[in-house]
């Protein structure tokens, strides 16, 4: 957003709050106008980001007992709770794949695997950075892959000439960003806004909540359809790329260069292993012709959770020490970690339970009884494809947290399921693909200075409108194997 529409959100939001608590009034709750007040303001900030999105997201801390929604005693815990500390293991482990350089080894074992031409080098690069996109964020493994595409690239244009091989740069730079942003689907930590959904989901219904496991049932198939889907757009440019097996030779010899596997990262390696296990069979699989039970049931009190196993595992991790004797992760981890992500997705929470406590979701989910009017499939698809849009403007994680708590208490006012809803909003929000501002690594990827804004729109448009109807399409097939 530019500067003057910044500076006109910022007295919009509280303007605009102060008409909605003189002039609606909701019967039979007391406070619900106040909390959409609020709302409405965070709303307009968050998507203006015309302050810092955390500065916004401390709203509810200082505004709910002000409006008597929530004490503040009530309010503070939703910003510290399992779900914040499942992304803060994950990102501590994360942190100990880069500080170890495992992240780089994967990557260049894989592609020195899948070079035998440009497509199949493509394809290597794609699938090595979807799965770094699951573990690590999505910015710092597009960084990576950059870093050992560019040289590779500027090599090939030395040889092959500029003009030739510039569309295929293109192409293969686009693969690259938009491969991290479909990979941070595959698992509740790939994104931020995969763990706003499983908070709203344990807020409005907990019974329904996927496990690690079952997220993964919907978040695998998903990734793997985007990228046939984003070959299927940008593929057949590359199959045309001209080459010689002697081009792909640097990747043998930065992979060379590595030397042996070190004690550092062996050690993440394991510990990364052992982690995605015990999130992956924690709860077991539960369908209706088998009953898989997770290593939970043994224990002898309930209890545990992802967010305890990621604390657990991250743990370890300032206990092991590299071959220099220095311990893999060190107090300087914990001043690297996102703080300001981390209250934005307390924000959010504060949000969800400001808008259940107050009463507000129950009257949203009346006003939207027309939904019920219109075929699920219809309405999955409406809603995927108006958050794809808009999170090509807003920060996908402040959608999401505006969003997914009014789509929650739609879904329980229509008697719908509510993992119909908010499944395809959730992974559409990292669906942004046409703008550089959209998400980093679409704006790392321009900054390479090989994409037009052209290209970029061009192709981010079919893979909108494309994985669009993918989302839809597996969470309708795939429903049956979560729970609820």
């Amino acid at each position: 957003m530019t500067m003057n529409g910044k500076h006109i959100a910022l007295p919009a939001g509280p303007l605009l709050a102060l008409l909605i608590t003189l002039l609606v009034d909701i019967p039979g709750h007391p406070h619900a106008a106040a909390m959409l007040a609020l709302a409405t303001w965070m709303a307009i900030w968050w998507i203006c980001e015309c302050l810092p999105l955390a500065v916004t997201a401390l709203i509810p801390l200082i505004a709910f007992p002000l409006f008597g929604i929530a004490t503040g005693r009530e309010v503070a815990p939703k910003y510290i709770n399992s779900i914040i500390f499942l992304f803060l293991g994950g990102f501590l482990i994360a942190q100990a794949m880069e500080n170890s350089g495992l992240h780089k080894r994967i990557a260049l074992n894989m592609l020195a695997r899948l070079h035998a031409g440009p497509l199949q080098l493509a394809i290597g690069f794609s699938l090595t950075t979807a799965f770094l996109s699951m573990w690590i964020s999505n910015t710092a493994t597009t960084m990576l892959m950059v870093t050992i595409a560019l040289p590779l690239l500027h090599r090939l244009m030395e040889e092959h000439g500029e003009d030739v091989i510039l569309p295929m740069a293109t192409s293969f730079l686009l693969i690259i960003a938009y491969s991290a942003n479909i990979g941070g689907m595959g698992t509740p930590v790939g994104t931020a806004p995969n763990l706003v959904f499983l908070e709203n989901m344990q807020a409005h219904a907990p019974a329904s909540t996927p496990s690690f496991l079952q997220w993964m049932i919907i978040g695998i198939p998903t990734v793997i359809a985007g990228l046939l889907v984003l070959f299927l757009w940008l593929g057949p440019r590359l199959a045309r790329m001209p080459w010689r097996a002697s081009d792909a030779n640097a990747l043998n010899v930065s992979l060379h260069q590595l030397g042996r596997m070190r004690r550092e990262e062996k050690a993440v390696a394991w510990i990364l292993s052992l982690t995605a296990l015990l999130w992956m069979s924690r709860k077991g699989l539960h369908a209706s012709n088998f009953d898989l039970p997770g290593w939970e049931s043994l224990l002898p009190f309930p209890g545990v959770d992802d967010g305890t196993v990621a604390i657990a595992m991250a743990s370890l991790l300032f206990l092991c020490k590299g071959r220099d004797g220095s311990p893999i992760l060190d107090s300087a981890s914990f001043r690297r970690l996102p703080w300001d992500i981390v209250i934005l997705l307390g924000g959010g929470f504060a949000l969800a339970f400001g808008m259940q406590h107050s009463g507000l979701s129950a009257w949203l989910g009346e006003q939207l009884a027309f939904m019920h009017e219109i075929p699920l499939p219809w309405m999955m698809l409406i809603i995927a494809l108006t958050i794809t849009m808009l999170t090509e403007i807003t920060s996908n994680t402040a959608t999401t947290q505006v969003i997914l708590p009014v789509l929650a208490a739609a879904a329980l006012a229509n008697q719908f399921d509510p993992l119909l809803l908010l499944i395809p909003a959730t992974l559409s929000a990292s669906c942004a693909f046409m703008l550089p501002v959209a998400t980093p690594p679409n704006a790392i990827v321009f900054g390479s200075g090989h994409i037009h804004m052209q290209d970029m729109m061009r192709t981010g448009i079919r893979m909108n409108l494309s994985m669009a109807l993918v989302i839809v399409s597996l969470v309708w097939l795939l429903r049956p194997w979560l729970p609820g």
